[in-house]
């Protein structure tokens, strides 16, 4: 299935194939030459590494799996060079910001488009959400996140509260987006004030 969302551009944003350098032949004689790729959420990246355990090799397969929506069966039979390759395309989209796809940087790092715009509850109303403002956090926000056990739940609070959005909405934002959020929050979290005196007089 393929994804195409609006950018700040008002042009479609999507995620393009992985071309095979080395086409594959599947059991019913039909040749694979690219690998469909889609949007992968906070929340599907947690339970895919969650099943993988702690072994990287298994953790990049599930996450292709999530990526690709493909079996192992038919991932198995890609030649390594282009499993290595599709392996690198899912890491950049893990750590990566919206910019490093569209190309284009955001007038204020606080006051963003979402590269994959999500379905939420804005005030007790579904809405299709596709720009979050960032809220800098009170020192009483930040003691309250680290009261909480794991470094997912802090990061779930902290981001929730700052984007006005529910855990699971924000559980549900792309990876890019969420980088984006986290880069920032980490500023604001452990930044003085002068870092941002600096940042907006320029």
């Amino acid at each position: 299935m393929s994804i195409e969302l609006q950018n700040d551009q008002g042009e479609p944003w999507k995620m393009p194939p992985h071309a095979l350098t080395f086409p594959v032949v599947l059991d019913g004689g039909e040749k694979l030459h690219e690998i469909p790729l889609r949007p992968i959420s906070v929340a599907e990246h947690r339970a895919a590494l969650a099943k993988a355990g702690k072994d990287d090799d298994a953790q990049f397969e599930a996450l292709v799996e999530v990526a690709t929506g493909l079996p192992p069966s038919v991932l198995e039979q890609l030649k390594q060079p282009d499993y290595v390759s599709l392996v690198e395309r899912i890491y950049n989209y893990i750590k990566m910001p919206p910019s490093f796809f569209t190309g284009v940087a955001p007038e204020s790092p606080d006051d963003f488009a979402l590269l994959v715009p999500i379905r939420a509850f804005v005030d007790g109303v579904p809405k299709i959400v596709d720009r979050l403002q960032i809220e800098v956090p009170a020192m009483k926000v930040s003691k309250m996140m680290r009261k909480l056990k794991t470094a997912n739940d802090r990061a779930d609070f902290v981001t929730a509260h700052c984007v006005g959005l529910s855990v699971p909405d924000v559980q549900s934002l792309s990876l890019p987006d969420w980088s984006h959020l986290q880069e920032r929050l980490n500023d604001f979290l452990n930044k003085p004030g002068a870092f941002f005196q600096s940042a907006t007089s320029t």
